[in-house]
C-alpha cells in the first residue's frame, strides 16, 4: 500500500535559540511556489480535468482527507459535488482566498527558505511539490512521497469566528495561523523523514524524540521569531524558562522520566490547555520542551550534524551526552 501521512495541527514549544550560526544558504537553488489546489477543486466541475491536473494528489485528496474514495467508485461524483456545495466548506474556503490573497507571496517566499535549508542540511533529498488545499476542516497536512498538502481552512487566524462557532478549544485555536504555516510544513516534514518508531517507550524517549523535531524545525526556519516559530506565547515562554529546573526535577523525584505508562507520557508530551502535573500556568506539552533542552545541549556539547542528530536512535546517548542539568534563572 502506498505511504502516505497525516498530520493534524501540532503546537510546538523551545526555548532559546542555538548558539549556532545560521549557514549562509543563498546559493541555493530551490524556488518553492505552492499550487492552488483550493481555487481549482471549486472552479473546474469536470472531475477528469482535475484529476489529469493533479493526479495522484487528487486521488489521496478525495480518498484520505475527504474519505469519500477514488474517482473510479460509484458514487464518488454524488458525494464530491456534496462536498463542493457544503455551506461550511464553501466559507472556509472564502475566508482562506481572503488570506491567501495578501499571503501567497510571502508563504511561497518562506517555503523557500526553508527548503534552501532542507537542502542545505539533507543535500540529497527532493523538495517536495506543495499544495493548497480547503477541506473543510479535515487533516491540516498531508504528506505523499514527494508531495505536502496544506489545508489552508486550519490556518486562518486565531480570531477566526469560524473556529469559535464550530467549537475549536481556545488553547488550539491560539496557533492556527498563517505565521505558522511554515514551521508546521517543517515539523510535518521531520516526523514523515524521521518517524518515532520505537513501539514501546518511556517518557523521556518521547520527550527527547519530540525535541528532536523542535530542533529540526528551528534549523529550517531560522528566520521566524521564536514565538511564531514554536506556537508559543509569552507567558508560555516565561513559565518555561522561570521553572526548568523545577519541572526536570518534578520528573526525576516523582520517577515519571521511565514510565512506559501511556497515560503519563500522553498528558506531559500531548496537546492539552495546560500541563496539569506542572500548575496550570504552564503550557500544554511543557516536557517536550525540556526535550528541546536535552537536545540542543547535546548538539551543541558534541558538534552533530543535523543529519546526524535526527539519525541518532539512542535516546539514551542523546540524554547521556547532553550533561543536561538546568540551573535556575529568570526571563523577562
Amino acid at each position: 500500500m502506498k505511504k502516505i501521512c497525516f498530520l493534524f495541527l501540532i503546537c510546538a514549544f523551545a526555548a532559546c535559540k542555538s548558539s549556532k550560526k545560521t549557514p549562509n544558504v543563498d546559493g541555493i537553488d530551490v524556488n518553492v511556489q505552492v499550487a492552488r489546489f483550493d481555487k481549482d477543486i471549486f472552479s473546474i466541475r469536470d472531475v477528469a480535468v482535475l484529476h489529469e491536473k493533479y493526479d495522484g494528489f487528487f486521488d489521496n485528496f478525495c480518498d484520505f482527507v475527504l474519505g469519500i474514495g477514488r474517482p473510479d467508485i460509484a458514487d464518488f461524483q454524488d458525494n464530491f459535488t456534496r462536498f463542493r456545495n457544503d455551506s461550511i466548506v464553501r466559507l472556509a474556503q472564502s475566508k482562506a482566498s481572503e488570506v491567501l490573497n495578501s499571503y501567497e507571496q510571502i508563504l511561497n517566499k518562506e517555503l523557500t527558505q526553508a527548503f534552501k535549508f532542507y537542502k542545505y542540511y539533507f543535500p540529497q533529498k527532493q523538495v517536495p511539490q506543495i499544495y493548497i488545499y480547503t477541506s473543510g476542516f479535515n487533516p491540516s497536512l498531508i504528506l505523499d512521497r514527494n508531495i505536502i498538502g496544506i489545508g489552508m481552512d486550519k490556518f486562518l487566524g486565531s480570531d477566526e469566528e469560524i473556529y469559535k462557532n464550530l467549537g475549536f478549544s481556545k488553547y488550539l485555536v491560539q496557533n492556527m495561523r498563517k505565521e505558522l504555516i511554515v514551521c508546521e510544513v517543517a515539523g510535518a516534514l521531520a516526523t514523515d523523514e524521521f518517524p518515532f518508531e520505537n513501539t514501546h517507550y518511556t517518557l523521556i524517549e518521547k520527550m527527547i524524540y519530540e525535541g528532536k523535531i523542535l530542533y529540526f524545525k528551528q534549523q529550517l526556519c531560522p528566520f521566524m521569531s521564536e514565538n511564531d516559530l514554536l506556537g508559543f506565547n509569552a507567558d508560555n515562554m516565561k513559565f518555561c524558562k522561570n521553572n526548568e529546573r523545577q519541572m526536570w526535577l518534578y520528573l526525576i523525584e516523582n520517577k515519571l522520566l521511565y514510565s512506559d505508562s501511556y497515560t503519563v507520557i500522553t498528558k506531559f508530551t500531548e496537546d492539552a490547555p495546560f500541563t496539569y502535573d506542572f500548575s496550570q500556568e504552564s503550557p500544554g506539552k511543557a516536557a517536550n520542551w525540556l526535550g528541546f533542552r536535552i537536545v540542543e545541549q547535546y548538539v551543541n556539547n558534541t558538534g552533530t550534524s543535523l543529519d546526524k542528530l535526527m539519525n541518532e536512535t539512542s535516546f539514551e546517548k542523546i540524554l547521556r551526552e547532553s550533561k543536561y542539568n538546568p540551573k535556575d534563572r529568570q526571563a523577562n
